[in-house]
């Protein structure tokens, strides 16, 4: 069984209870100064009030980095059990993996949220999920899912790529790109197999994908470093 780490992230880190806290203590702190402030406060308001309004914006964006399902357990509940689902049949599947794989689940890499980050003798690879259930097709806007663009998607798996591909040459003086991957959580089948060099598998699929190791050699080494280096710095 593969060593997974971080799945528990998915149910305890997605609770948004922590953040509303901080929320609240930002906003009534600012009440409180704008009380307590010198002067007439009501010809200041204008102004303390756009600063509330930039710091909360800041802070709510930051958040959203960090944990971008949050607001959905609040706001979105539907569609934030059905992707806790997904979420679950992708970590479920990977539990099928070898020994020698380590997955890392749920954090936050230099701002860019990861959903799975998988290390193993076939090398690295960073998994998305897709958890809509229509047809899949490239259009004007980049790939769809029925009307749903997945060009956010897309474009984060190949950003988390080429930052760790940054992190491996600085560290090891070699370049490795690792290998992008999305999963349809919730299709029957899907007609396009990869799309922008991002291979688009089944839950069922993933396991064979990832034992693939006709895609080159990769230095265990070089997997394993960074493996241990991306748990210990990012997930503690």
């Amino acid at each position: 069984m593969a060593r997974i780490v971080g799945s528990e992230r998915f149910v305890a880190r997605e609770i948004p209870a922590t953040h509303l806290f901080l929320l609240s203590v930002v906003a009534v702190s600012l009440v409180g100064f704008m009380l307590v402030a010198p002067g007439d406060w009501k010809s200041d308001l204008p102004s303390l009030l756009g600063t509330v309004a930039i710091i909360l914006v800041l802070l709510a964006f930051a958040l959203n980095r960090v944990n971008p399902m949050g607001w959905k357990r609040v706001f979105r509940k539907a569609d934030y059990d059905r992707q806790l689902a997904g979420k679950r049949r992708v970590l479920k599947t990977l539990q099928g993996l070898g020994e020698d794989y380590l997955v890392l689940c749920c954090f936050t890499f230099e701002l860019l949220h990861v959903e799975f980050l998988v290390f193993g003798p076939s090398g690295i690879f960073v998994i998305g999920t897709m958890h809509a259930a229509g047809p899949l097709e490239v259009g004007e806007a980049g790939l769809m899912a029925g009307s749903h663009s997945l060009h956010r998607q897309t474009g984060s798996l190949w950003r988390i790529c080429h930052l760790l591909n940054l992190v491996i040459h600085k560290g090891y003086k070699q370049e490795y790109l690792p290998k992008p991957v999305m999963v349809a959580t919730h299709a029957e089948s899907v007609a396009i197999g990869e799309y922008d060099g991002i291979a688009i598998v089944l839950p069922k699929e993933l396991l064979e994908l990832l034992e693939d190791s006709s895609g080159g050699e990769v230095s265990p080494a070089l997997v394993q470093g960074m493996g241990a280096y991306v748990q210990k710095r990012y997930l503690k």
